[in-house]
């Protein structure tokens, strides 16, 4: 049984953040959940639908930016209710909520946030350049590149027969890498204020790396203003979970 109360018992995902109208949220969230389907996004073109894929931006791009690679998730945040005012205003006021033993089934984790502009406790390894790091930032870059640079060299080692299962596992571990590690690495600045867009630690993100397929007796909230309230009784008539009105004290 769930005892603190700064964590939530489910997970939220808001929906619409790009749109202006508040009127496309809503038709955005009635669209996914009577499909069933949350999709991760980006969408990468050509690709198969159950898989999760990292997309390298650029190598040159520092992996402090969190752009250096880009990957198809879904996003939710770790929010109880009371709470959820601040994170609205960032993102929008629709959304729908899972139990975290539904997207923990469907291959949800919690990401790793790392402050930017923190000094690490200890050197990235042994005879590390300069023997100090000044931040968090500038110790993941270095090793972003060594990654990118091994992982370029891979190709080379495939010319010898003795090297050819090696070369096969360290192709797997950098994927591993890249998909289950290093997709969940999040860089944020521990500095701003709570209701700083920038600010994203607080909302404790967990990601599923693919499209999630639900039926609405799984959706345990969904969260819409008020002003919505009887077109969505209207719309799912069949819907048994709590609806919570966006604009209404929780």
């Amino acid at each position: 049984m769930l005892q603190q109360r700064y964590v939530s018992h489910d997970l939220t995902h808001f929906v619409g953040r790009s749109l202006k109208i508040e009127r496309q949220r809503y038709l955005l969230l009635r669209k996914i959940l009577r499909s069933g389907v949350l999709e991760a996004r980006p969408k990468i073109a050509g690709a198969r639908r159950a898989s999760h894929y990292m997309l390298l931006t650029n190598p040159d791009v520092p992996l402090s930016t969190n752009q250096a690679c880009v990957g198809s998730i879904a996003c939710f945040c770790d929010i109880p209710l009371a709470d959820l005012r601040i994170h609205m205003k960032k993102y929008s006021k629709f959304g729908l909520a899972f139990s975290k033993k539904f997207l923990a089934n469907e291959g949800a984790s919690p990401v790793i946030y790392v402050p930017s502009d923190g000094r690490p406790g200890l050197l990235p390894y042994e005879g590390y350049p300069g023997g100090r790091v000044a931040f968090q930032a500038t110790a993941f870059d270095h090793f972003w590149k060594l990654i990118n640079r091994v992982e370029t060299s891979i190709p080379e080692f495939k010319g010898s027969a003795r090297l050819t299962k090696p070369t096969d596992d360290l192709r797997k571990i950098f994927e591993f890498l890249k998909v289950h590690i290093i997709s969940n690495l999040k860089f944020f600045d521990q500095r701003l204020f709570d209701a700083d867009a920038g600010n994203y630690y607080m909302e404790r993100e967990w990601r599923v790396g693919r499209d999630i397929r639900f039926r609405l007796a799984d959706v345990v909230r969904v969260i819409v203003p008020a002003k919505c309230g009887q077109e969505f009784r209207r719309d799912f008539r069949r819907f048994r979970g709590e609806i919570i009105f966006a604009d209404r004290p929780h």
